[in-house]
């Protein structure tokens, strides 16, 4: 049946709705899984089992440089041409502690086809082993252009890790594994540490290759509706079949359990002139060993959700009404062959850690002689299932299961042993309820076990500045030990990676790569079902969809009578809205109940444009909820019970939100520092984007902050402004409830939350102006980070100019050309790109970026590229049908209803999609060449924000009007 492969084993596994197939190839002995289903985003992935022996990052850096040249597919970046031209809807590859993975998804087939023929040709028959300037760019190099400069390194992974390691939680994370399993592959960083990645030699690096990238140690994986029979047969002539089998050296190496517990002190860097007081993390963390696969899985997901993770959680409570730090967070060693528990606090010291350690042992010994309330245990055990039946209409389903199945493939395991969710559901529950497994758990495996760390991870002021002053002076010693051959010689290579990166693959090599033609395509665009009903002052929308037996509900509240003065206390009160007690239970009651009854509730706020001028936004509150219909009035109450009861007093709790908002919005900013700087470029020219920064941006970071710092000066005032806004933001009229159900429920659903929002009261029709004071502030904001984040945000309205199709390929082109080549590959930063949204707003971002002023240079000649832009047709119309997709994107039943709700509300429609896409579809060079002087328009409007390092942004305060130091 499947010729070339020997069946293992095959079942239709009715939790993923797939007939389950498991083969090995006969010559090479590749381990192949198919799963088939009528999903039509069909997925393919090849894994390899990778095992560093040291820091250096060389299962990161092989990742990167495989996807750079191969042997069919002969440009420099092949992915970076599939991203500009296919029609994927998932496009990445992923390192691992122990693995690195491709996978790929597409709808269309031809285009499936080509990515799987791309993606194994990349991995087994790499240029990278051929042109060492790949491992240069992808990994790291010495630059130096003229013999009197500095020697410096750069590195596309070089710099993404320098930026991971800015985050503390990295070094935290990757300290628990290395003590928890010194013995192990996972003592080492398979992405690498940032000062160890300049160790690797190319010789190294192309032997790692040499011995893992192999099909005798491949794991590969299709998915969905396809010819299965095809695609095996296309595997082994084009690829397996030249290969022999071989016995590879993968194992991960044995754990003995520790005699004794262990402890790690270590240090993360912070800004020289940052105070550290109450800036250390501790973690406690017990390994559990080998892990059984899947309900090991769950096993370890339940005590985190029970002990750590949900609002009352046993040690989080105790932990924060200790005082001895602002947040609690789980922990765990996720992918890979062991299972952990593990807990840590945020922003404490090193002399609380006896008292942690105390804290932590005496909460687990109460819950194992008191047991956990069985209300509790149905609650996290249904918040499972409930995942998990969300997952079989997840968009990146196949993507997903991928993911899963590696738990027990790369360990000799079946792959099919870590779908059967609803079997290892179903014993996990029996034994959890009935016979104290969770307890058991807790007892034997984290109480009587001496395989435990407590990690002490310090801040250290100025630590990577020493490291890079150490690094400086040694690359200058190094310099001056070379002979002249020897410069000459990094300066012959500099120039050769230079000029490597600004040569353009030639025709020849760019017509080796497969492209789709537009007959290939199909060119509809989003059409979801909507039906709108008024009720009074109350708009009911409905969309007939299946959506396997969950029901989804989102109120969406209109918000134009809270004034611009009252937003950050707006903001505040939705982060507080399930934190808190209700007149009828406690906030541990509530989130218990929460997933008895449903599915679970989600609160946001949001600001949407209206499509018909621009200039316009409202402001809305949405509660979202999703749920089983026989849970219908118990969904209902709960709601109410969240938006009516909420008490505004505990003054302790409240402190303890706050500490933890205050914590995570900080850490958010050290790690996705561009989308902190675009919004704040946008508040300079844009209403709705000032709006944003008083509930999500930087302004209400500060305001949070302030709170934390002046907590008892400022709480009582802030509780009454607290109090003021959550007894007007829940209003009857201009309430719109949004339902995605099927027929059958529709008319029960409708009339209950009906009556829910009718509870409300009805507001006079109050609409505050939110016109704010804006000026171009040209800010940099200093941060602890060892990158940077250059952004910049331009107003096209200003020009009078509408959103066109045109722009959304003209962003396409931009961000995969001129700004992918300038800034990340000759630059070294881990990202780059440019978008002209539908508000006309031209925004442009680097990420984890070593540089600042060239970044922006590459910002300001964007206009004169597009003046002078050269393109084929070909390459033109491959741009378009790469775009097609986002016309009529993948959604989940959920995300339809949302979808088609926002559209509503903003006045978007079918038509106006149509119209943006035959915008697109009928652009010609010429009218993209005549924007290029719009784009210098936008630029001379001086938008730029950058959030990065403290030192870079000193050195280039000639770029700003203002400096603002960002508080921790």
């Amino acid at each position: 049946m499947y010729k070339g492969y020997k069946l293992i084993q095959e079942k239709h596994i009715k939790d993923v709705n797939s007939d389950c197939v498991l083969l090995e190839h006969e010559k090479t002995g590749a381990k192949v899984f198919l799963m088939k289903n009528d999903d039509d985003n069909k997925t393919f992935g090849i894994g390899f089992k990778t095992l560093p022996k040291d820091n250096t990052g060389i299962c990161h850096i092989i990742e990167h440089s495989v996807l750079s040249g191969s042997r069919k597919f002969q440009t420099k970046e092949p992915f970076m041409d599939m991203v500009k031209i296919s029609m994927a809807t998932f496009l990445n590859a992923l390192t691992f502690p122990d693995k690195t993975i491709y996978p790929v998804s597409s709808r269309n087939e031809k285009d499936f086809k080509n990515l799987m023929d791309v993606y194994m040709d990349a991995v087994f028959y790499p240029v990278m082993k051929k042109d060492r300037r790949i491992f240069m760019q992808e990994g790291w190099h010495y630059e130096l252009e003229n013999a009197e400069d500095e020697l410096n390194i750069k590195g596309v992974v070089y710099n993404e890790m320098k930026g991971a390691y800015s985050v503390p939680e990295t070094t935290l994370y990757y300290r628990v594994n290395n003590a928890l399993c010194p013995d192990t592959v996972y003592a080492m960083e398979s992405g690498g540490e940032p000062y160890e990645i300049p160790n690797l030699t190319y010789e190294n690096f192309c032997d790692f290759h040499s011995r893992y990238y192999h099909p005798s140690n491949s794991y590969i994986y299709l998915y969905g509706d396809c010819d299965m029979e095809e695609r095996l047969e296309f595997l082994d002539r084009e690829y397996l079949s030249n290969f022999e089998k071989e016995k590879i050296d993968n194992f991960e190496g044995s754990q003995k359990p520790f005699e004794n517990t262990k402890n790690v002190f270590d240090e993360y860097s912070v800004s020289k002139d940052e105070d550290t007081k109450n800036k250390t993390f501790l973690a406690y963390s017990s390994c559990f060993g080998e892990s059984n696969g899947l309900k090991d899985g769950i096993i370890g997901k339940l005590l985190s959700e029970i002990l750590v993770d949900m609002q009352g959680a046993y040690l989080k409570e105790a932990l924060l009404k200790a005082n001895i730090c602002e947040d609690v967070s789980s922990i765990s060693m996720e992918s890979t062959k062991f299972s952990s528990f593990g807990v840590y606090v945020i922003n404490s010291e090193r002399e609380y850690l006896d008292k942690f350690k105390e804290i932590v042992e005496n909460v687990l010994r109460e819950v194992v002689k008191n047991g956990i309330g069985k209300e509790k245990l149905i609650a996290v055990l249904n918040r499972t299932e409930f995942s998990i039946r969300e997952l079989l209409n997840s968009t990146t389903a196949g993507v997903e299961y991928f993911f899963s199945i590696f738990d027990t493939w790369l360990y000799g395991g079946s792959p099919m042993d870590s779908l059967t969710f609803d079997e290892a559901l179903s014993e996990i529950r029996e034994d959890i309820l009935n016979n104290r497994l969770l307890e058991r758990v807790i007892e034997e495996k984290i109480l009587n076990n001496n395989h435990k760390a407590f990690i002490v991870l310090s801040p250290s002021a100025g630590l990577n500045d020493k490291k890079d002053l150490a690094q400086k002076e040694w690359l200058k010693r190094y310099k001056d030990s070379l002979s002249q051959i020897q410069i000459e010689k990094i300066i012959e290579n500099t120039k050769n990676l230079i000029e490597y990166q600004q040569t353009e693959s030639t025709e020849e090599q760019k017509a080796t790569i497969p492209k789709l033609k537009i007959e290939d395509i199909d060119k509809e665009t989003l059409k979801i079902p909507n039906e709108v009903e008024k009720i009074e002052d109350i708009t009911v929308l409905k969309h007939n969809i299946f959506t396997s037996g969950i029901n989804y509900v989102d109120i969406c509240f209109d918000l134009k009578h809270i004034s611009k003065d009252e937003i950050v206390y707006l903001s505040l009160v939705e982060n507080l809205l399930k934190s808190l007690d209700k007149k009828s239970m406690t906030y541990k009651d509530f989130s218990v109940e929460t997933f008895l009854r449903c599915g679970g509730v989600s609160t946001s706020i949001t600001t949407l444009t209206n499509a018909k001028n621009r200039e316009k936004f409202v402001p809305k509150f949405v509660v979202s909820v999703k749920f089983l219909g026989e849970k219908l009035k118990e969904t209902v109450e709960l709601l109410k019970v969240l938006l009516k009861e909420t008490i505004f007093t505990d003054k302790n709790r409240i402190k303890e939100e706050v500490l933890s908002i205050k914590g995570e919005l900080e850490q958010d900013v050290l790690g996705a520092g561009h989308m902190y700087g675009i919004n704040r470029a946008k508040s300079y020219f844009s209403n709705k984007a000032c709006y944003d920064e008083r509930f999500k941006g930087l302004d209400y970071l500060k305001f949070i902050q302030d709170l934390a710092e002046n907590f008892d000066d400022r709480i009582d005032n802030v509780l009454e402004k607290m109090k003021f806004v959550y007894n007007r933001m829940f209003k009857q009229n201009e309430t719109i409830v949004n339902i995605t159900t099927t027929e059958e429920n529709f008319e029960e659903i409708k009339k209950a939350f009906v009556e829910c929002v009718k509870e409300f009261p009805r507001f006079e029709d109050i609409s505050y102006d939110f016109t704010f004071e804006r000026e171009n502030l040209k800010e940099g904001i200093a941060t602890s980070s060892d990158v940077n984040y250059v952004t910049f945000a331009g107003d096209l309205k200003k020009l009078g100019i509408e959103y066109s199709g045109s722009f959304s390929l003209l962003s396409k082109i931009l961000s995969t050309t001129h700004m992918h080549n300038n800034i990340r590959a000759i630059g070294g930063a881990y990202g780059a790109g440019l978008s002209i949204t539908r508000d006309s707003e031209m925004l442009m971002f680097s990420y984890r970026d070593p540089n600042l002023k060239s970044t922006k240079e590459t910002f300001n000649s964007v206009g004169k590229y597009v003046s002078e832009m050269e393109i084929t047709e070909e390459e033109l119309e491959s741009f378009k049908i790469s775009l097609v997709k986002d016309f009529n994107p993948l959604l989940t039943p959920k995300h339809k209803g949302y979808t088609s709700m926002v559209m509503y509300i903003t006045g978007s429609d079918e038509k106006e999609l149509e119209l943006y896409l035959g915008q697109l579809l009928n652009t010609k060079l010429e009218d993209l060449r005549e924007l290029g002087k719009v784009i210098d328009e936008v630029l001379s409007q001086d938008g730029f924000v950058v959030v990065g390092n403290t030192n870079k942004i000193k050195e280039n305060s000639k770029e700003f009007k203002n400096i603002v130091v960002l508080k921790k």
